[in-house]
């Protein structure tokens, strides 16, 4: 065999090992991210405290509007 076609062949099994890998991976991504959604709610954890901004908030927004 010449060397070209042994590395073909070496180069379309990596893309094969590859494709396989990738499908694997989504499809345990895909599933993990059902269940996430399934215990998500959006409600804040304590909705009190997002009514008054903490000091290191209004710092970041002074500095941000004194940039300009």
């Amino acid at each position: 065999m010449e060397i070209s076609r042994i590395f073909n062949i070496i180069l379309i099994f990596f893309a094969i090992s590859m494709l396989y890998y990738l499908f694997t991976f989504k499809l345990k991504d895909t599933n993990s991210i059902i269940n996430i959604e399934e215990e998500y709610t959006g409600a804040a954890k304590n909705p009190d405290e997002l009514s008054e901004p903490n000091e290191d908030a209004l710092r970041e927004l002074e500095r941000l509007l004194g940039d300009n």
